[in-house]
């Protein structure tokens, strides 16, 4: 039986060196353009991220969000996500209040 999870559906939360890969969290402000970049473990496929506080806007396109030209993240809100997306992604808060986003790296 192989040691990996081949159906996603079902993934497992990425390793590294045996030991998990740890959660990160991203504060975002509206002063400023923020993005995970390409910092997620080689062998993480995907993402799950919730927005702890604040709203914030997110595009995928490389250009800067801002309102009605960008998605909004509601506070609450929970999602996955491919690595190539966050990775692309990039985020600004709605308002002066700061947003933070949790992610977790998964593997399938």
């Amino acid at each position: 039986m192989s040691a990996y999870n081949l159906n996603p559906l079902y993934p497992k939360p990425t390793f590294s060196a045996s030991a998990l890969v740890a959660g990160r969290a991203l504060s975002i402000t509206s002063t400023a353009t923020t993005s995970f970049a390409n910092t997620f473990n080689v062998s993480t496929d995907m993402l799950v991220l919730d927005v702890q506080t604040g709203n914030a806007y997110c595009t995928f396109d490389g250009t800067t969000p801002s309102s009605g030209l960008a998605h909004i993240l509601y506070n609450g809100s929970q999602y996955t996500w491919s690595k190539a997306m966050a990775i692309t992604a990039k985020f600004v808060a709605t308002t002066t209040a700061n947003s933070l986003i949790y992610a977790s790296e998964f593997q399938t």
